[in-house]
């Protein structure tokens, strides 16, 4: 004698203790016949055990007095108190899902359906339980890069006492002495020197001798430095445009790593036989004061940008600065001709001079540099004077 369920009768489990609610519905009305035998229990996972592995394989007996082709769907609600059921469809006993399961509490049933008969095997439970992976974190031995500058060297320096009051600022923070504080731009100006009219001061610095030896050799990029606006000390202030007085006020000279580079050469003196005063230093640039006065504002300077500083000099110079940027000794650093000062960084290095603040054009032949004879030159009619009382800029 066979019996049917009507259309949208489910099957509701109640697993008391876990909480957990497991509906397994028949969505149509099927005739159970005594024909088709689903042969309990279920095999694996079996009822109430924990496992530790998301891989959860899901095993059972074949079920037997089929009418035709057999399918299993294998059922799975959970994880408590979610009621999400997943549902697979196979002809074997056997299925694993790819889909990776939560931790949680589980019941799993199968559905058994040949052509004319369908049942639902009673429901097990199992917990999952995986424990996030342990890494082991093991030493890595890595080779440290090359540093960017040396950091050891035999050269020595002195330091010469500073002629009148020290700077009024930090000197990270005055834009005089740090010139990565103003910024500067590429420009598209020729990349020749210049021959300009005007005085020329034949005691300037020729800054054919940051190389030995001395010797013009090129220029690989042009550049525009940008204005200030001036704070009241001790605050900085902040940059502005480019400057426009001329159409170019750094220049990026051509240099091999490493290569030995030594101050603008100059034939005055400023105490013995030094020529120049570190009025700022940082690893990869530096500022020259061609007094003992510690301002730009009051005769020649160069700022060079691109250089490893020798790490002496630069330990030295950090020796008479204070931890908040002030002066301590009223004493700085000072350099020879010829003497180097450091390496270049790279293929560039980017020299700015001024004459009593103003940022000059580097380009101008009759000012900057010793010979212009067998050099590109292209000819301008502006005036471009040297040694003359000038009116500092922003």
């Amino acid at each position: 004698m066979s019996k049917s369920f009507s259309s949208g009768v489910g099957i509701v489990v109640l697993l008391a203790g876990f909480g957990l609610l497991v509906s397994l519905a028949l969505s149509r009305t099927i005739p159970v016949t005594a024909a088709l035998l689903f042969p309990d229990p279920l095999i694996a996972p079996s009822h109430g055990v924990t496992l530790t592995t998301t891989a959860v394989s899901f095993d059972w007996l074949d079920a037997a007095g089929a009418t035709g082709s057999l399918s299993y769907t294998l059922l799975i609600t959970g994880p408590s108190p979610l009621t999400t059921t997943l549902n697979f469809t196979t002809t074997e006993s056997v299925y694993t899902p790819t889909q990776t399961l939560t931790n949680g509490l589980y019941a799993w049933a199968v559905q058994v359906q040949d052509q004319v008969s369908s049942t639902v095997s009673a429901p097990y439970t199992f917990t999952l339980e995986v424990q996030e992976e342990a890494l082991v974190f093991l030493p890595l031995v890595v080779r440290s890069p090359e540093p960017e500058c040396p950091l050891i060297s035999s050269a020595s320096f002195e330091t010469i006492p500073i002629d009148g009051s020290p700077t009024d600022r930090p000197d990270s923070l005055h834009a005089d002495l740090n010139l990565s504080l103003r910024g500067y731009a590429e420009t598209l100006a020729a990349k020749t020197l210049i021959s300009y009219s005007g005085a020329t001061d034949p005691g300037a610095p020729r800054l054919n001798g940051l190389f030995n030896p001395n010797t013009f050799p090129g220029i690989t990029s042009v550049y525009r430095v940008n204005n200030w606006n001036w704070a009241s000390p001790p605050q900085p202030g902040t940059p502005a445009g480019p400057i426009t007085t001329w159409d170019v006020t750094m220049l990026g000279l051509p240099t091999n790593r490493g290569q030995a580079i030594s101050i603008p050469e100059r034939a005055a003196n400023i105490i013995g036989d030094y020529k120049v005063m570190v009025l700022y230093a940082e690893e990869q640039r530096i500022t020259l004061g061609y007094t003992r006065n510690d301002t730009v504002a009051t005769g020649y300077a160069v700022h060079l940008e691109g250089v490893c500083v020798d790490p002496n000099l630069l330990t030295l110079y950090r020796q008479q600065i204070r931890s908040d940027g002030y002066r301590l000794t009223n004493r700085l650093p000072a350099l020879r001709n010829d003497q180097p000062l450091g390496t270049a960084l790279g293929t560039e290095i980017q020299v700015v001079i001024r004459d009593r603040g103003s940022f000059m054009d580097p380009r101008s032949c009759k000012d900057w540099w010793s010979s212009c004879s067998g050099v590109s030159v292209q000819r301008s009619g502006k005036l471009h004077i040297t040694g003359q009382d000038k009116v500092q800029q922003n």
